[in-house]
C-alpha cells in the first residue's frame, strides 16, 4: 500500500468515495461474498436444526414438569445456543470483511486500523478527569490512529462494565458504551477546560462537583446544549468558539450518540460519546458488494477531522503560526496587566 496515493478523507464525501471504493474496497467485498454465501447456507441449515431442537427441548420439559415457564426457559435457551452456533460462520466472514475493508480505508487516508489488542489512548485521562465512569472491566475495538493537520489522533469503540452483586452472585452492568477520541495538538494548553452536556435542573450538581469556574458561551442555543468549566477563562473562550461547539453537536448527531463530553487538557482534546458500536461493515444477511457499507464509516472519520480543524481554525482571534497549525491561544495569565 505504500506506493498508493494517500487520499484526503475530506474529499471522499458524495461521489468522491466512488474511485476509492472501486479500486481498493470493492475487490475485498467481492472476494468475501463467496464465503458469505457458503456461510449463509450453513446458517440456514443450523438455524433449522436449532428450531427443531428448541421445540424438542420445550416438549420434553412440558412432558416432565407441565410448567409453561420452564418450557419457555429451556426452549429459549436451547434456541439461543443453536442460533449462536448457526451464526458462527457468518461472524467469521463479518470479522474478516471488517478487518480488510477498514484496513483498506485506513491505508488510503494515511492512518492505521487495529481491530483489537491496542492501547486505548486517552481512556485513562478521561477517567482521571471524571468524564468516564469507574469500571471493573473494559474492552476496546476498532481503533484508527494517524495524523491530520499536524495533530496525532486516535479514536475507537469502548465498552466499560461494572461488577454488580446480585442475590445469586453477580452480574455485569454496562456503565459506558460508545466512542473515545484523543487528539494531540502540537502545543500544550495553558489551562484545563471541561465541556459537558447541559444537565438541566441537575447542573447545580455538576457545578458543585468541580473546582473549575463556569464559562459563559454567549450563545443562547449553545448555552442550552452545554456546560463549560475551566481554570483559564480567556483560553476557554478562545477554544470553545461557536464553530467548534457546532461541530461537536454535528459529531454527536452523526455518531447517533448522546451525552457527549470532552476536555482540553495539557496537549490533548479528549472526547467521549455514548452510543452504539460504530465502524461496523453491516449485515451479513445481504450482498456485501455495496458502497453504502463504507460510506457511513468514511463520513464518521471525516466528522472527527472537522473537529480537529475547528480547534485549529482562526475563529475568534486564533492566529495560525507561520510554520504550522494554530497555537492553543492566550491564557488569562498572559492577559494580566
Amino acid at each position: 500500500m505504500q506506493d498508493q496515493k494517500i487520499v484526503d478523507v475530506m474529499s471522499l464525501a458524495g461521489d468522491g468515495l466512488n474511485g476509492l471504493y472501486a479500486e481498493r474496497i470493492e475487490p475485498i467485498l467481492r472476494a468475501q461474498e463467496e464465503g458469505r454465501t457458503k456461510a449463509m447456507a450453513t446458517y440456514q441449515m443450523r438455524f433449522a436444526l436449532g428450531v427443531v431442537a428448541a421445540l424438542a427441548a420445550g416438549g420434553i420439559t412440558y412432558a416432565i414438569s407441565s410448567d409453561i415457564w420452564n418450557v419457555l426457559i429451556f426452549g429459549g435457551l436451547t434456541f439461543a445456543g443453536a442460533h449462536w452456533w448457526a451464526y458462527m460462520p457468518l461472524q467469521e466472514v463479518a470479522t474478516n470483511t471488517k478487518r480488510q475493508s477498514l484496513t483498506a480505508i485506513a491505508d488510503a487516508i494515511g492512518c492505521r486500523f487495529e481491530l483489537n489488542g491496542f492501547e486505548p489512548a486517552g481512556a485513562e485521562q478521561l477517567s482521571e478527569l471524571q468524564l468516564l465512569p469507574s469500571c471493573d472491566r473494559s474492552t476496546y475495538e476498532d481503533c484508527f490512529d494517524g495524523k491530520h493537520s499536524g495533530c496525532e489522533y486516535a479514536f475507537y469503540d469502548g465498552h466499560l462494565e461494572r461488577k454488580v452483586k446480585t442475590k445469586n452472585g453477580h452480574t455485569w452492568k454496562t456503565v459506558f458504551r460508545g466512542q473515545l477520541i484523543r487528539i494531540a495538538f502540537p502545543k500544550k494548553f495553558h489551562g484545563k477546560t471541561i465541556v459537558k452536556r447541559d444537565a438541566g435542573v441537575f447542573n447545580f450538581m455538576q457545578r458543585w462537583m468541580t473546582s473549575l469556574q463556569r464559562v459563559g458561551l454567549g450563545d443562547s442555543r449553545l448555552e442550552k446544549a452545554f456546560e463549560v468549566y475551566s481554570d483559564d477563562q480567556v483560553e476557554a473562550r478562545y477554544l470553545i468558539h461557536p464553530v467548534f461547539m457546532e461541530r461537536l453537536l454535528d459529531l454527536e448527531k452523526r455518531f447517533e450518540g448522546k451525552n457527549l463530553r470532552c476536555a482540553f487538557f495539557e496537549g490533548d482534546l479528549l472526547v467521549a460519546i455514548e452510543g452504539g458500536d460504530k465502524f461496523e461493515i453491516g449485515s451479513m444477511f445481504a450482498n456485501l458488494d455495496d458502497i453504502k457499507r463504507v460510506r457511513t464509516i468514511v463520513a464518521d472519520i471525516a466528522g472527527i477531522m472537522h473537529v480537529i480543524d475547528a480547534v485549529l481554525s482562526a475563529e475568534q482571534g486564533a492566529l495560525p503560526n507561520e510554520t504550522g497549525p494554530a497555537s492553543p491561544g492566550p491564557s488569562s495569565q498572559d492577559s494580566k496587566v
